[in-house]
């Protein structure tokens, strides 16, 4: 299994383009003054305030990004590398790690309420909250990533607390997407602020294993779902005070924090000149539309020169049903005027099994029986008419 240096995966992160996970790359092209700013510009969630916790937080993810540089290895310190090779509990309160992966997977109360795990899953080269835990050392790492069985716990860990905030992953580009349940877990995540640090940790623990190209599809699926889809809003001053910050490529910092600063300013893409933002959900939302409607205009140059509609199937379904009702309307008329239907109908069921002398006798007589109806119909209509003007008469003699 190959080694991770750091560099090597900076490197191919920079090169990837097929590693993005959005359409944010629509917004990186074009000079800013190509854009027009939507509102006056606020405070924006780059502006960091100059304090001391500031400089500690800055100079911890630098050292992190750069390797920590002067680091020395303790070779006597192998407990993450026992647990890894399932040989070794978590502490306190802990189980091998292959029992976590299969009964804790989906337990989402005991993830969020344990307290001990997250830093035995994914070990970091810092000391964490679990004093019972240890600082990942390199030599640890080499002997966890030469170990297959061992190294293939390493994603199953990622995988894992993914599906504990609803997101899934797709190993081969390490791009994430909602899982079926991400409503209610977004709606956790947006809320359980100390898993903010669970993640800062868990991106910093994919780049010591050789996950290197990983941490920019998180981080711009988080911005998308704060700042288009506005279902994970809380986490955006975590994702990029920290999260973002955790990613090694310089390029690839810049450009997501570029795409946080037009995304804040509401600006419109090089070839828009209005002032609303062009985000990529509102763009998926317009190609839905203008499929939905070419499928419309298709449907309807279904039509040959007569204007008839080529799909004969359809036709003659149709002219079956149209059909059926005339009968159905012309049975229910012949049984209010009193004609006897079932005699009508038994002459013209008939019809198919005779000659043309004895077909045209039939219809003469249908014919008769037409003419005859039509003459009961309209006496019919003149004997309502006389009622009603005897009604009306009565009521005149009454007042």
């Amino acid at each position: 299994m190959p080694k991770s240096d750091g560099k090597s995966s900076s490197i191919n992160s920079d090169k990837n383009d097929s590693l993005k996970q959005t359409k944010m790359g629509n917004f990186f092209s074009g000079n800013k003054s190509d854009k027009k700013p939507k509102m006056k510009k606020k405070k924006s969630v780059l502006d960091d305030e100059s304090s001391y916790f500031t400089s500690y937080r800055r100079n911890d993810l630098e050292q992190y990004r750069k390797g920590y540089p002067g680091k020395r290895d303790n070779p006597r310190l192998n407990d993450n590398m026992k647990f890894y090779k399932n040989e070794l509990k978590s502490y306190p309160d802990g189980d091998f790690i292959d029992n976590i992966h299969k009964k804790w997977w989906g337990d989402y109360e005991r993830l969020e309420r344990h307290h001990g795990y997250v830093q035995w899953l994914f070990p970091i080269r810092e000391t964490g909250m679990n004093f019972h835990a240890q600082e990942l050392q390199q030599c640890e790492i080499n002997a966890i990533m030469d170990d297959p069985v061992a190294f293939d716990r390493v994603l199953k860990s990622y995988k894992m607390m993914l599906d504990f905030y609803g997101m899934e992953l797709d190993e081969k580009t390490g791009q994430v997407s909602r899982a079926n349940n991400w409503r209610a877990r977004f709606s956790h995540l947006n809320r359980s602020y100390h898993n903010y640090l669970r993640i800062t940790r868990i991106l910093k623990f994919l780049g010591e294993f050789g996950y290197e190209h990983y941490k920019r599809p998180f981080v711009e699926f988080t911005l998308q779902e704060a700042m288009e889809n506005e279902t994970l809003e809380n986490t955006l001053e975590s994702c990029v005070r920290y999260w973002l910050e955790t990613i090694k490529s310089d390029k690839d910092r810049e450009q997501l924090k570029d795409y946080v600063r037009k995304m804040e300013a509401g600006y419109s893409s090089p070839d828009d000149d209005t002032n609303e933002l062009v985000s990529s959900a509102k763009v998926d939302k317009m190609v839905e539309k203008s499929l939905e409607n070419q499928a419309d205009i298709d449907k309807r140059k279904k039509m040959d020169d007569s204007g008839e509609d080529i799909d004969e199937a359809s036709n003659e379904e149709w002219k079956k049903k149209e059909e059926q009702m005339k009968k159905n309307s012309q049975k229910e008329e012949k049984e209010r005027l009193g004609i006897d239907t079932e005699e009508t109908e038994g002459k013209e069921r008939k019809e198919d099994g005779m000659n043309e002398e004895e077909k045209e006798d039939v219809q003469k007589l249908l014919q008769d029986e037409e003419k005859k109806m039509k003459e009961l119909k309209e006496k019919h209509e003149m004997d309502m008419e006389t009622d009603n003007a005897d009604e009306k008469t009565g009521e005149m003699d009454t007042t």
